[in-house]
């Protein structure tokens, strides 16, 4: 067995968002910038990215991360995940820091905001800790309604990830588990759909307001190949709040809850440029040591359907 190829990992979620954060292993990523960095990864080392997300015996809703030195920022994130298009998650900025924070694996500063470089930009994001461990983190984002169709809208998260959301159809009496079997099959026929017209969505979102006097929704969000997200989302919270104050929602704070009752809170920051914050805590799950072999014939691994 060859040890050399050794990859040592943490997995942590954000609301019931996995992700598989690698600290330590065989990959040598030292192009000259971030994006020569991922270029390469996605070329040399793609049989090593599906590797991690497919052991042991992964699932489709694994997500990948790999940390690395940043000359501009406290650290460098890039992202894989079994759709090739999905290269970013807030969640997975929180996942890392509270993961590397926690580990001692990045060093803490004096007010406790890290910037983090990822090919998207530099995103800042503030840990509140409790010596060293992190009880939550909060970061602020902007979004723009880009569509507004009779049955759906169209909301853009920082100007490079979009949504579309619609309300509940006939056939699903409620975003409950008990109906999750209608909702896999419809979230699968919107992809098919919504992908033909809109082949750069970042996911299809299906609200229902369930609490009008506290603005809670229950929701359910769509990878673009029909996947279900297990956690509501940041992104997906802060475009649902976006189409209810273009639809004339005065509320200030959206209480978004998944079909597994996960839940995120939004608070809105400047509604004329629709920027809101959110706050949540990421949750170490587990610490793993994997041995990437090149002569395994199944060296890709499995992925449980």
């Amino acid at each position: 067995m060859n040890f050399s190829t050794m990859f040592s990992t943490i997995d942590a979620h954000v609301a019931g968002e996995a992700f598989r954060i690698v600290v330590h292993s065989s990959i040598t990523l030292d192009k000259e910038d971030i994006m020569a960095n991922h270029d390469y990864l996605r070329t040399v080392y793609q049989d090593e990215c599906d590797f991690l997300l497919n052991e042991p015996r992964g699932h489709q809703g694994m997500r990948g991360c790999i940390t690395l030195p940043s000359s501009v920022a406290d650290v460098g994130l890039l992202f894989f995940a079994h759709s090739r298009k999905k290269v970013f998650s807030y969640s997975a900025l929180i996942a890392t820091v509270t993961a590397l924070i926690e580990t001692g694996n990045l060093a803490r500063t004096e007010n406790d905001c890290y910037r983090i470089e990822t090919v998207n930009g530099i995103y800042t994001v503030l840990a509140a800790c409790t010596n060293e461990q992190v009880d939550a983190i909060s970061l602020e984002s902007s979004t723009h309604l880009l569509e507004n169709q009779s049955d759906y809208r169209v909301v853009e998260v920082d100007e490079s990830r979009r949504y579309l959301i619609k309300a509940l159809p006939d056939e699903i009496p409620s975003i409950q588990l008990e109906y999750l079997s209608a909702i896999m099959k419809w979230g699968k026929k919107a992809a098919q759909q919504y992908g033909n017209t809109y082949p750069d969505l970042s996911g299809i979102i299906l609200a229902q307001s369930s609490d009008t006097a506290s603005n809670e929704v229950r929701s359910i969000i769509f990878d673009p190949d029909g996947n279900i997200v297990r956690s509501p989302g940041i992104d997906s919270t802060f475009a649902i709040f976006t189409a209810q104050l273009e639809a004339g929602g005065e509320h200030t704070k959206l209480i978004n809850k998944s079909i597994f009752d996960s839940v995120l809170v939004a608070n809105l920051v400047d509604k004329t440029n629709k920027r809101f914050s959110i706050q949540a805590q990421g949750f170490t799950t587990g610490m793993h040591h994997f041995i990437y072999d090149r002569d395994d014939p199944l060296k890709n691994g499995f992925l449980l359907k």
